[in-house]
């Protein structure tokens, strides 16, 4: 094995981690596992992150792993603890202090594994480590794509359609259908998750709910 191909190999045993993870139970609310998808490739140069290293939420990333490996996900934090400082840390350039809140923009980021911007590049699926700070607020929104999340952190409640608010656990996998309206809070400690695309998407075209209800 060469030298080059030592850190994708290093991504990729997290990536197979993360779907062993997600594809062992079905999703909450669901029938199903949610299945992997075959990775679509990806346009030289194609970005829609605003990508920095110096996101306000990135002080509870120690903390998060800690919880995260007390939580049944020690190996996967650790492994994503080797290697977030390789990541590509971002944010959705659309969320404005006007749309978002000033809340979410200093209370989230979004590390890529396997995306336009992470090491393993593709346009689907587009995967990345989900960081949210305590008393975080992401208003509703959705998107074309499928998306799951595979929670490793307690202290979080989901909501779907404008529904009631519900708690979620520590390894449960979350699903969202193409346009389905979701909104997640935490709580007194950060959550880490694992959030990914099923299809290609452009993170430019994710919408808000015309209400603006808080939390």
């Amino acid at each position: 094995m060469n030298h080059d191909q030592q850190p994708q190999d290093k991504f990729s045993r997290l990536h197979d981690a993360l779907w062993e993870a997600i594809g062992s139970q079905n999703a909450r609310f669901q029938e199903f596992p949610v299945e992997q998808p075959e990775f679509s490739p990806v346009e030289e140069g194609y970005s829609d992150a605003k990508v920095g290293d110096d996101f306000p939420v990135m002080k509870h990333l120690d903390e998060a792993l800690k919880i995260a490996g007390e939580h049944g996900f020690k190996k996967i934090a650790d492994a994503f603890a080797e290697v977030s400082g390789e990541l590509p840390w971002s944010q959705n350039p659309r969320y404005t202090e006007a749309n978002g809140g000033l809340n979410l923009l200093n209370g989230y980021a979004y590390a890529s594994l396997s995306g336009p911007e992470g090491p393993i590049k593709c346009i689907a699926p587009r995967g990345g480590f989900y960081l949210m700070g305590p008393d975080v607020f992401y208003p509703d929104h959705n998107h074309a794509p499928r998306e799951a999340y595979l929670v490793m952190t307690p202290g979080v409640e989901w909501r779907l359609d404008k529904g009631d608010w519900f708690q979620v656990e520590p390894g449960d996998v979350i699903y969202h259908s193409p346009w389905q309206m979701h909104a997640m809070r935490s709580a007194g400690n950060p959550v880490l998750a694992y959030a990914v695309w099923l299809e290609p998407g452009n993170r430019l075209d994710i919408q808000w709910s015309e209400d603006r209800e808080s939390a």
